[in-house]
């Protein structure tokens, strides 16, 4: 098993934190307000039962969340809360896709919501409220 993304994926721009827990990829064609990021899980993203740790699931759908937002405003947000359904296991070798949408958002505060996919059945359902910072 390599880490072989999907046609039309690119790797997330590098930031320390994506390199610990990477390499996570952003499907090249998103529309506004939405977001797709990829991940093939891999052993360093395993917890004792060789399911992917559920703090590895919210971080991507953290930041497939976040990346919609910004993407979509223009402003950089932080989490205020993130709440995570998990329907089944995120398995060694599965492809995920995390479609994260904007939802609503006024000057200070926007809701977003995200699944994560595996061969076209959802895995995570997720929700965030995110506090906008102030523009630059």
């Amino acid at each position: 098993m390599g880490d072989d993304p999907p046609e039309g994926y690119v790797t997330v721009a590098r930031a320390p934190f994506v390199n610990h827990v990477g390499p996570i990829y952003q499907w090249s064609q998103n529309d506004p307000g939405q977001m797709r990021l990829g991940l093939r899980v891999a052993e360093t993203h395993t917890n004792s039962f060789g399911f992917m740790h559920g703090g590895m699931a919210a971080t991507l759908a953290d930041s497939a969340m976040a990346r919609a937002l910004v993407g979509y405003l223009g402003r950089r947000a932080v989490t205020l809360r993130m709440s995570l359904d998990y329907l089944d296991t995120l398995n060694l070798g599965d492809w995920l896709e995390v479609n994260a949408r904007v939802v609503s958002h006024d000057e200070m505060v926007a809701h977003t919501d995200c699944e994560i996919i595996v061969a076209g059945a959802a895995r995570v359902h997720g929700s965030a409220v995110f506090r906008l910072l102030r523009k630059r």
